[in-house]
């Protein structure tokens, strides 16, 4: 099978798989392009065994419903409230959006052999574009980082094996990202607080260290075993309550900063890697996690947060914000000798 199959999807569904072939970085070889197919190949390789699944189960539930009535229309209204309540449970609501935006999917080498049978068992009456459709929608209908188990499924599958049976792991990067090689000791797979992405926690040469799933290409579980110190066993704690995204320097103290009244606002309404406080007295905010979680979250803030202690973390802010102010002085020295003066 080489033609390209042709399928419609509501607005919805085709800008999440945009999204996903973004965050998970599904790109050609110019760096630049979004490879689009290689993320559907994904999907239709990965996922077609759990959504068999579901729609196996959506059979035999009706079946077995329609099967105990001893007449086919008595009870019919209770019948169809049964029917409905139990695909509700199986897929989030969505609008009523029109299925006005098209795909073209490429079969691969990969995905041939999932389309062919389910052209030729799967089908039950549907055409094979909307049985595709129906995959995708069900694909987006999940949270972003249960999408990225799906993709990456035989990474994800290889790495919870070696964590099951406390084994090392020899892992590849992607090319896109440095194309690396590590060996470690994989400690737990999680997913971060907002729901973004899935990260490996892990030991290299002593350091715990987090690794996005997406960025993992290859897995090979090796025959030794996975040892971790209290002290690690500690450090990996912070991550999965603060933020498994987040490394973790040796010896990090206490942070404490002290917020304006507008901080506070603002420490209210940005969720996004927003760490947890362990106390709060007055405006100052007292904090235990990662200092490069503190940095990144609150360089957002301006002059609305200022860090009591430690002097270390002062110190990468006040470079951050002086780093900041020389690039834009540059930057207007060198544009005020090429461009003509603003007027007011």
């Amino acid at each position: 099978m080489t033609e390209k199959i042709k399928i419609n999807v509501t607005k919805e569904t085709a800008d999440i798989l945009i999204k996903d072939a973004e965050s998970f970085e599904f790109y050609k070889k110019d760096g630049l392009t979004l490879n689009k197919n290689a993320l559907y190949t994904r999907v239709i390789v990965n996922y077609h065994d759990s959504y068999r699944a579901k729609e196996a189960e959506l059979f035999e539930y009706l079946k077995k419903k329609l099967t105990k009535r001893s007449s086919p229309v008595k009870d019919a209204e209770t019948l169809c409230y049964e029917i409905a309540a139990h695909i509700n449970k199986l897929s989030a609501a969505r609008s009523r959006e029109k299925f006005d935006c098209a795909l073209s999917i490429k079969p691969t080498k990969e995905s041939e052999p999932v389309i062919a049978y389910t052209e030729e068992y799967l089908l039950k009456g549907a055409t094979l574009s909307e049985y595709f459709r129906n995959m995708f929608s069900s694909y987006a209908s999940l949270p972003q980082d249960e999408r990225e188990k799906i993709v990456f499924m035989p990474q994800y599958s290889a790495i919870m094996q070696a964590i099951g049976q406390k084994k090392k792991i020899f892992v590849t990067t992607s090319a896109s990202n440095g194309g690396k090689k590590h060996e470690l000791s994989p400690f737990a797979l999680t997913d971060s607080k907002e729901e973004l992405h899935v990260y490996l926690l892990s030991c290299n040469d002593g350091n715990c260290v987090p690794m996005r799933l997406s960025r993992i290409e290859s897995v090979t579980v090796l025959h030794e075993n996975a040892a971790f110190t209290e002290e690690q066993k500690a450090t990996f704690a912070k991550m999965l309550a603060y933020g498994p995204q987040f490394r973790y320097g040796k010896n990090e103290s206490e942070v404490r900063i002290r917020l304006s009244r507008k901080g506070v606002e603002l420490f209210k309404r940005m969720y996004v890697h927003r760490p947890v406080p362990v106390k709060i007295v007055n405006n100052d905010y007292c904090f235990e996690c990662s200092h490069n979680q503190i940095i990144q979250y609150f360089v957002r803030f301006g002059k609305e947060a200022y860090v009591v202690y430690p002097q270390s973390v002062r110190d990468s802010m006040r470079a951050f914000y002086a780093d900041a102010i020389a690039r834009y002085d540059a930057g207007a020295r060198h544009f005020s000798k090429i461009l003509p003066p603003q007027g007011n």
